[in-house]
């Protein structure tokens, strides 16, 4: 109970500050204004595109679990959508409600489950890495050369050695199993017995959870896939800048900065519950700080695009959630079982 709770005034102080800084400048009657003036016809297809963001990971999914298990893709759908949707929670509990709910849904344990999850990031992280060094040494000028062009920097550097120590892990636990299992071994040993053998057990579930690794059709079409996702996710923007008749005021090069500041910054440095606070932090970054929006048409375009990505995925997440019959209780469940 005091590591939820301590989660979720985490979560508040961020929220809390991050829309602190992200308004402090801001005129209540003008935000008004840029809110009025939004032509919302084009969320629609805003929201298209978040919905087909969605078949798309679920497709994704059925391949990174399919040397585990063959499930359709239509039967990944509700622990998908449901797995986001809890992610309104504290401390990202979707990561962990989505394996739990496929593991109960389709019998396969939950190391395994989690495994696809990590790989899955992994794919993610491998994109935005790309895209960030892409944005950085060949549209740098974007960002000019002030502190948030170093942060971006750093910050990418520091998640490309991440990303990296990850992969060549995962790779020894599928190419090098007994050298991989040598390295746990010597980090197990200061454990109690227990210990070592219930962490010794799930990396043992989690490498069957790897052999996407040796699935080259499987790999290929999960970067495929993820190459998709992600170009799903820039596109999103456009309408929104229609939406809010900026299109003309911005260059091609700042759907990707917004997407770069948002997901590989903002969000994965101060996760909050829904991404509330961070996410509208790094629009008024992107827009205002970098491009020259005005603040308030830069924070209205933060509310309006969260409402439209997290607002279709509480719904979708709803109506699986009362199809399956899931309870919050199942949320907890997933967390207890992750713990």
């Amino acid at each position: 109970m005091h590591k939820k709770l301590l989660h979720l005034l985490i979560g508040i102080v961020i929220i809390v500050f991050s829309l602190y800084y992200a308004t402090k400048d801001i005129e209540f009657d003008k935000l008004v204004t840029a809110l009025k003036s939004v032509h919302y016809v084009y969320i629609f297809p805003a929201i298209f595109l978040v919905i087909i963001s969605y078949l798309l990971r679920a497709m994704r999914w059925r391949y990174l679990i399919r040397s585990i298990k063959e499930v359709k893709t239509v039967n990944l759908l509700s622990p998908l959508m449901i797995g986001f949707m809890a992610n309104m929670l504290p401390a990202r509990a979707g990561e962990v409600v989505r394996p739990y709910l496929l593991s109960k849904k389709e019998n396969i344990s939950f190391s395994a489950s989690f495994a696809s999850i990590v790989i899955e990031r992994l794919f993610d992280l491998a994109l935005v890495l790309f895209l960030l060094c892409w944005v950085l040494l060949f549209m740098g000028d974007a960002f000019g050369t002030g502190d948030t062009h170093n942060k971006m920097i750093y910050f990418g550097s520091a998640s490309l050695i991440l990303f990296v120590l990850i992969l060549l892990f995962s790779a020894f636990l599928q190419f090098k199993n007994d050298w991989a299992m040598k390295v746990v071994d010597f980090f197990v040993k200061p454990f109690p017995q227990k210990w070592k053998e219930k962490i010794i057990g799930l990396v043992h579930s989690f490498t069957d959870g790897l052999s996407i690794i040796r699935d080259k059709r499987g790999f290929m079409a999960t970067g495929f896939l993820s190459i998709l996702i992600w170009a799903s996710f820039i596109i999103t923007y456009y309408p929104l800048y229609l939406a809010f008749g900026i299109e003309a005021d911005l260059p091609i090069v700042s759907s990707l900065v917004i997407l770069c500041l948002t997901v590989a910054i903002f969000i994965t440095a101060a996760p909050t519950p829904g991404f509330l606070g961070s996410y509208h932090l790094a629009c008024v970054a992107a827009l205002h700080g970098i491009f020259g929006i005005p603040q308030e048409v830069a924070f209205s375009y933060g509310i309006v695009s969260w409402f439209v990505s997290m607002g279709t995925t509480v719904v979708m997440g709803a109506i699986f959630a009362i199809k399956e019959n899931i309870s919050f209780g199942e949320f907890s469940a997933g967390k207890e079982q992750a713990d």
